[in-house]
């Protein structure tokens, strides 16, 4: 409960300062963020409100309201409508009890439409207004307990990677390697993070996000494997890159590059340093080599119970990185109708610097026979 009810203060702080009268949670996330307990989000209006100076209260059908009862946070489930009334009548007494009317409401980015367009609906002169940016601010600082499954959720990624290794030969598909690293995830008593991993061989490993296939590998392909784990709801994500056999000169080339780059951003990656620094670094290093056309996201993304989060590791992102910040670094070069290289980890900010959670990517390129 005290865990809760300090995410809770934070919140409400965050509410404060920008102004907000009323955060509605409804995406998984931020209700097992918020209470410890989550359902994903169907055609029935559900959202936990969190106001200033009150605790938070379930808003939930009545065939979820047993489950949000169980909430570890202890958070009162007080509205629940039933389908054969709608959701109206419940919606109204929360208007009352809340002042809703008026309020400036902030929502999850996630929110299905359905939700926002209904609660719109119902309240017209209400104003309301995207919550990412909010709640990313409230959740990118991970407590010792968050970094402890951060951690672990890393430990198990690098683990399943061994099991798609394996099957970097000839006579396997991109899709046999995928189902290795999830099996090994699976018996691991994790689960992936998102979608099948992504095996990319070949000429389709120039293309970020490539969608596994049966493609068969073969000899001299370039491989990037990129996917993560999951530990009590966070995240981990990382890309290894492999060659079927002996890697050509030039993949040998630019992966040192990119090796060099990722280097460069996780030494400039310290407390108080803005984001936008942390992609300069690597991005430089690539543009020296004069490959700069070729990279072409962003160097790193914030994560834990959401895959993609701040702080972002990006041109366009205007925050510091603060002790407890977790976020990835992953600079890649991608060379059309050739092949791709993408070396990722995920880091954690700490008082001496850039602590890596996942085991260190090797210097040179992984050559399998």
């Amino acid at each position: 409960m005290e865990l809760y009810r300090r995410r809770l203060e934070k919140l409400q702080q965050a509410m404060l300062r920008e102004g907000v009268d009323v955060y509605l949670a409804a995406t998984q996330v931020n209700m097992q963020y918020l209470s410890g307990f989550s359902e994903p989000p169907l055609e029935r209006l559900m959202f936990l409100l969190v106001s200033q100076g009150n605790d938070p209260v379930w808003f939930t059908p009545a065939l979820s309201a047993e489950s949000t009862a169980t909430n570890p946070a202890g958070w009162q489930t007080r509205y629940v409508w039933h389908d054969s009334d709608g959701p109206s009548r419940a919606l109204e007494a929360c208007t009352r009890d809340y002042d809703l009317e008026t309020a400036t409401i902030a929502v999850d980015d996630e929110m299905p439409a359905a939700f926002l367009l209904r609660l719109q609906e119902a309240l017209p002169a209400a104003l309301f207004r995207a919550g990412g940016e909010l709640m990313g601010s409230v959740r990118a600082v991970k407590d010792a307990d968050e970094l402890r499954c951060m951690r672990e959720a890393a430990r198990l990624t690098d683990d399943a990677l061994a099991s798609g290794l394996e099957r970097c030969m000839e006579g396997y598909s991109e899709w046999a390697v995928a189902i290795a690293i999830q099996r090994a995830l699976f018996d691991m008593g994790s689960k992936l993070a998102f979608g099948i991993p992504l095996v990319a061989s070949g000429a389709m490993s120039a293309m970020p996000h490539h969608t596994t296939s049966q493609r068969a590998l073969q000899k001299g392909d370039i491989i990037v494997i990129d996917f993560g784990g999951v530990y009590e709801g966070y995240c981990s994500d990382i890309t290894r890159v492999a060659c079927v056999g002996r890697a050509s000169d030039e993949a040998r080339a630019v992966y040192e590059i990119v090796y060099e780059a990722h280097m460069r951003a996780r030494e400039t990656a310290k407390p108080g340093v803005p984001a936008r620094e942390v992609d300069r670094a690597a991005r430089a290093v690539i543009e020296k080599a004069g490959y700069g056309d070729y990279f072409v996201h962003r160097t790193g993304h914030g994560i834990g119970l959401s895959i993609h989060e701040p702080p972002y590791l990006a041109q366009t992102y205007d925050g510091v990185l603060e002790v407890g910040h977790c976020f990835t670094i992953e600079p890649g070069i991608y060379l059309p109708g050739k092949f791709g290289v993408r070396i990722e980890n995920v880091y954690t900010i700490t008082e001496r610097g850039c602590e890596s959670l996942n085991a260190e990517p090797p210097m040179q390129i992984r050559e399998i026979e």
